[in-house]
């Protein structure tokens, strides 16, 4: 699929080794659970859907013994789902399946640079690129100090991490020390920075805040690096996204140049 649209019959034979009466008895069978998608316009092929990946994953992690057992859902987002989850020793922890194509294909090549040279690819292949590079990030960040949700596994479109309680800052209508709270959130983006990640999508709605007023910051899939040509106007673009939100709420005001020259010292 990563060369594909829908993939020609002939090539799923090839690499199953079976016959072409049994391959195309057992894809009947899977579009009739709707596991895959058939396109018979033009030629005959086949695509996979999310409810197939999401079996194909969950096959591994189980196998895998990283997972033994999946609950509610965590949070729905335009672009993830993520979902309780018990190990084989009883932690719990999270599940989060990228599902990109929620939003448009032109706002999603944009916010994804690493999309942008691939033509034609389709939306689980996206969603595995957009896994790996989050975790990826996740990884530098978490041995970096940052606070981001430990990152423990991932598997095609999933990423197992470490479950978080807490609220989006976008809901927080009353905080305690809301200059504490904005100090922690520049230090972790300092932090962050030093181990050569930019978020690049920052704002209250993947900052979360626990009840004992720590932070976790989410939802990395999107990071640059700090030599990245834009990566000054990106950085930028995040930390203004934040002090405008604490000035707004909270009555905190901070100076964007002031914080960006602490975040890159």
């Amino acid at each position: 699929m990563a060369r594909y649209e829908f993939v020609p019959l002939e090539t799923i034979t090839k690499y199953t080794g079976l016959g072409d009466a049994e391959v195309t008895f057992w894809l009947k069978e899977l579009d009739k659970k709707a596991l895959l998608w058939m396109q018979s316009e033009g030629y005959n092929g086949f695509i996979l859907n999310y409810n197939s990946y999401d079996l194909l994953a969950l096959n591994a992690l189980v196998k895998g013994e990283i997972i033994d057992a999946l609950g509610m859902p965590l949070g729905m987002g335009k672009e993830a789902d993520v979902l309780e989850a018990l190990t084989p020793s009883g932690e719990g922890v999270a599940v989060k399946f990228h599902r990109l194509g929620r939003v448009s294909f032109r706002d999603t090549r944009r916010k994804r640079e690493y999309l942008s040279s691939r033509h034609g690819v389709s939306w689980l292949y996206q969603s595995r690129l957009a896994a790996e590079k989050e975790h990826y990030a996740l990884s530098l960040t978490f041995n970096a100090g940052v606070s981001v949700p430990k990152p423990i596994y991932h598997n095609r479109h999933t990423i197992v991490m470490q479950r978080i309680e807490g609220r989006q800052l976008s809901e927080v209508n009353q905080l305690d020390d809301p200059e504490s709270l904005l100090n922690s959130i520049i230090e972790n983006v300092h932090k962050a920075y030093k181990a050569g990640v930019i978020h690049a999508d920052l704002s209250e709605f993947n900052i979360l805040v626990s009840s004992e007023g720590g932070l976790f910051i989410i939802d990395w899939p999107q990071y640059i690096p700090p030599n990245h040509p834009n990566a000054l106007e990106i950085l930028g673009r995040d930390v203004k996204n934040v002090l405008t939100y604490f000035k707004r709420k909270f009555g905190v005001e901070r100076e964007l140049e002031d914080v960006l020259r602490v975040i890159r010292t």
